[in-house]
């Protein structure tokens, strides 16, 4: 928390009088002024005092204003030129990196090639008379044995499909081989059917009387007599 200069005493931010001595808080690049009747410190743009409302001097505050904008704008120069003395030296550092030159690439020269002698060509062989071949004598001619005719294929019958009767009073007929498919019919004691294929505990049947195709547990199906 921030502190009176004059009697050490706590103030709170943004105050501009203190509230125990009643002087004038100061900012810290403001200079001190005091009143010369009462000699309380003032605030520098003030033209009475708050305390003894005595006039205060104009060649007091002329004086510190000027002071202040004096050092402001010497503040502000020197900055500048500390600033454009920063670019020109980036400036020539990277002009001087640019133009250095990078160490010099060996230059390879081929050598010149001897050139390949050329071999004189062989000298074409003179043609020979070659005798015509001998003609080839005939073979006789060999008789070819009678063949016996294969005997007929004979294709076995396929056995025809099984066929069941239902062995409790009433079987259902569902859409699937599980409890949880729809149900298409109800199957009667006695009812023929064809089983036409299983998975895992169910046979897929037609109803041979109503010619209706649905699946039906097989433990409830026993093997029609012949």
């Amino acid at each position: 928390m921030p502190q009176c200069p004059i009697c050490k005493a706590a103030v709170w931010v943004g105050d501009r009088y203190c509230p125990t001595c009643d002087h004038y808080l100061p900012h810290p690049e403001e200079e001190d002024h005091f009143c010369p009747r009462c000699g309380i410190r003032v605030a520098p743009q003030q033209e009475v005092c708050h305390k003894c409302k005595a006039a205060l001097p104009e060649i007091d505050r002329t004086l510190s204003t000027a002071s202040a904008r004096g050092s402001k704008l010497l503040f502000s120069i020197h900055g500048i030129f500390i600033g454009a003395g920063l670019v020109i030296v980036t400036l020539l550092l990277v002009f001087l990196f640019k133009k250095s030159p990078g160490p010099p690439h060996p230059v390879v020269t081929p050598q010149p090639q001897a050139p390949a002698e050329q071999t004189p060509a062989a000298p074409p062989m003179p043609p020979t008379d070659t005798a015509p071949p001998a003609p080839k004598a005939q073979e006789p001619a060999v008789l070819s044995e009678p063949t016996t005719p294969s005997p007929p294929k004979v294709t076995a019958p396929t056995p025809s499909s099984l066929m069941y009767v239902v062995n409790v009073h009433s079987l259902a007929l569902r859409a699937g081989p599980s409890m949880s498919a729809p149900r298409i019919a109800t199957l009667n004691f006695h009812d023929e059917v064809e089983l036409l294929e299983t998975s895992g505990g169910w046979g897929r049947v037609r109803d041979v009387r109503r010619d209706i195709v649905g699946w039906s547990n097989m433990r409830y199906l026993a093997a029609a007599d012949n």
